[in-house]
């Protein structure tokens, strides 16, 4: 029984296995490790504790790519096998529930602690550059573990219960939004309340909430790794949080067993989803009739959820910056207005950056996915201008962001007008904009070649990239003597050979959309 009930896990582990692509990443991320060592050494003599320095960044560069691994490649397990029509099928052939469940994620969580464990022999050599003990290695390892282990099957729950892969991906990010921040906002709510004496400080619900919100912090495995990751650590790596994650881990498992023959048969349509456009003819949701851009127009409605998404982002977004600026204003003894349209403004920057990162990861990929390349390369048009069209039809989705971006810089532009000319001088800041660019156009570039996870590849191509670039540029400094002019005329050749390399991918974008549109 145990056999059948593994033998799709054994094949895809043995299909992954085989694969030259999963053994050349996972050699990347040991050359990425020794690499990171290499500066740490360098960098050693003029920082005091540079292991603990090293180890920090490894360590949250993990959570990182855990997370968006929990986003991208977990939570796309079961649905995918939906949007393919293929779980009757398999259900068919004999494959039970849970041999399916298992055969579908298992694989996944297997390859992830794969590359957790092929960076724990080189993760100790940061002992040796002090400030790291090896039960912080052992701890911070456990955790990360846990959390993924955890975090895995949360996304195999959301695969099982949405009917596409970008639902599942939502509801994950959902659900990772309120592990991180619900506490501390049900925390907030419970002062504020009881300094408006709506319920008494020492009443058994009060006793009850802060006892469940002190579990909730020391179940987060931010938390836990705050606590690693200082100085004098020496508690046990099996702590509270590893437990919880474990046990959060098996639950869910259970569950999507459970709800697996309630949600994983519900037919899907073969056709792209029409997101929230309304079937009836309301004036304000309808897509109404095509634009002169019919590529933009379908790419704003039928892909960004059109009006109807942007109504619904611009009430949560307003609804979130209002809180977050109560909040702050709350606990902060001053807060004037120009500072609240700064913490709007930079809010709102980091908010259009992800958004901008999540639709360069699908721009693309939803024309492979759903096979309409050929029929969309049929239209009078280069392939270039229709690429470009669907890059101005899916960036209008990025309005309700970019509105209260631009309300946050009215408001504080007082403070911001004295810094500008500062920060626009620095070759640095130039630096930042080109490279920001690049991680999109790069990020667009994968999702034409891969099947899932393009997004998080990019990130870690970059940090690599970013890891070679700083190492590169101290080197040359300590060459050159150090001085100011070899620092910026690294910076601007470093920038220079970006936006090479973003002119370089709209040729590479075009000749591998054309390739695929002739497939």
């Amino acid at each position: 029984m145990l056999q059948g009930t593994f033998a799709l896990f054994h094949r895809a582990l043995c299909v992954d296995f085989r694969l030259t692509r999963t053994h050349l990443f996972r050699f990347l991320f040991a050359v990425l490790i020794l690499f990171c060592l290499m500066i740490a050494h360098s960098s050693s003599r003029f920082m005091g504790a540079a292991g603990l320095y090293l180890f920090t960044q490894i360590v949250y560069l993990n959570f990182v790519f855990i997370l968006m691994a929990g986003i991208s490649l977990f939570a796309t397990a079961i649905t995918e096998e939906k949007e393919e029509q293929t779980i009757g099928l398999l259900l068919m052939a004999g494959v039970n529930p849970i041999a399916l469940l298992l055969g579908k994620s298992l694989p996944r969580l297997v390859s992830a602690l794969i590359l957790l464990s092929i960076q724990f022999p080189f993760t100790l050599l940061a002992i040796t550059l002090g400030g790291v003990t090896f039960s912080q290695v052992i701890a911070a390892y456990a955790s990360l573990a846990a959390f993924l282990i955890g975090l895995s099957n949360l996304g195999l729950v959301c695969s099982v219960v949405c009917a596409r892969s970008r639902a599942a991906a939502t509801l994950v990010l959902i659900s990772l939004i309120l592990y991180f921040l619900g506490p501390p906002l049900v925390g907030w709510c419970i002062d504020g309340a009881v300094s408006a004496k709506w319920i008494s400080a020492g009443s058994l619900f009060t006793r009850g909430t802060e006892d469940f919100i002190e579990k909730c912090y020391e179940s987060s495995v931010l938390m836990q790794l705050s606590l690693i990751l200082t100085s004098g650590f020496n508690e046990s790596a099996w702590g509270f949080q590893f437990w919880t994650n474990m046990v959060a881990g098996v639950l869910f498992f259970l569950l999507a067993s459970l709800l697996f023959s309630r949600f994983a048969l519900t037919e899907v349509s073969t056709d792209p989803g029409r997101g929230l456009i309304s079937k009836k003819r309301n004036r304000f949701l309808s897509p109404g009739r095509a634009w002169m851009q019919a590529l933009a127009w379908k790419d704003f409605y039928f892909v960004n959820g059109g009006l109807g998404m942007a109504l619904i982002k611009h009430v949560c977004y307003g609804v979130a910056l209002f809180s977050l600026c109560a909040y702050i204003s709350y606990t902060s003894r001053s807060y004037s207005l120009r500072e609240m349209g700064l913490t709007v403004f930079w809010t709102m920057l980091i908010v259009v950056l992800i958004e901008i990162s999540l639709i360069s990861s699908r721009i693309f990929h939803v024309e492979v996915q759903w096979k309409t390349l050929v029929s969309t390369a049929m239209l009078p048009q280069s392939m270039a201008q229709l690429a470009y069209a669907k890059v101005f039809g899916s960036l209008l989705a990025v309005i309700p962001a970019f509105f209260y971006l631009v309300i946050g810089g009215l408001i504080g532009i007082e403070e911001m007008i004295q810094d500008l000319g500062l920060v626009l001088s620095q070759p640095g800041f130039w630096l930042t904009c080109i490279e920001v660019l690049f991680f999109w156009h790069l990020t667009a570039l994968l999702s034409t070649f891969i099947k899932w996870g393009a997004l998080p590849l990019a990130f870690v191509l970059m940090w690599v990239g970013n890891m070679v670039f700083l190492f590169s540029m101290s080197m040359a400094v300590m060459g050159g003597g150090g001085g100011p002019e070899v620092y910026e005329a690294v910076l601007i050749l470093f920038t220079l050979f970006l936006s090479a390399g973003i002119v370089g991918s709209h040729f590479l974008i075009n000749e591998r959309l054309t390739f695929l549109a002739s497939q």
